[in-house]
């Protein structure tokens, strides 16, 4: 992954691809589900900051 480097936006989407797979990838796993379903985490801004961690 390339940070703090201009990046053309093929590059960028396939940056977010690869994050998104990552997340579903995530938020299918049944231990993300438990703490989900216990409410220990909150899905959607764990999920993007995940990403936007990954796009740097």
């Amino acid at each position: 992954m390339r940070v703090n480097v201009a990046m053309l936006p093929v590059e960028i989407l396939q940056e977010f691809n690869s994050c998104y797979l990552k997340i579903q990838a995530i938020a299918q796993n049944e231990n993300w589900l438990l703490l989900i379903a216990d409410k220990k985490i909150d899905p959607p801004s764990n999920s993007l900051s995940r990403c936007s961690a990954l796009l740097g």
